[in-house]
């Protein structure tokens, strides 16, 4: 179940970083509307989250690597959601902005909680 869990949010990082990277103009329009468009940093945005998806699918077989691949990416995406809580009142919609902060709260701690050792040998 684990192992399964860390492979979906590893598909869904390198998901959101495809996108980032192909069409940053779409991506910036629908979650990343604060202010003007800096296709630049999208493209950061999404490389670094494309790394954080890649580390978590390589963390799917390798056991021993799933607890320090998790806390980064629980670090990464828990200064991420500080950022959007920071700039909460520069988001376009409001709705968007609460809604992917509660996201990227969430997310957070998900993957802190994954991140616990388990014995889980799958």
């Amino acid at each position: 179940m684990k192992a399964t869990v860390i492979g979906f949010l590893g598909a869904v990082f390198i998901g959101l970083g495809a996108w980032a990277g192909i069409d940053s103009a779409s991506f910036a329009a629908t979650l990343a509307d604060f202010g003007p468009e800096n296709d630049h940093l999208v493209h950061d945005f999404g490389a670094a989250s494309a790394a954080m998806g890649a580390g978590l699918l390589v963390a799917v077989p390798r056991v021993a690597w799933r607890t320090p691949v998790l806390l980064v990416a629980m670090l990464w995406n828990g200064l991420h959601a500080v950022s959007h809580a920071v700039d909460l009142g520069d988001a376009a919609s409001r709705t968007v902005g609460v809604a992917e902060l509660a996201l990227l709260i969430g997310t957070t701690a998900l993957l802190g909680v994954l991140a616990l050792p388990s014995k889980e040998t799958e």
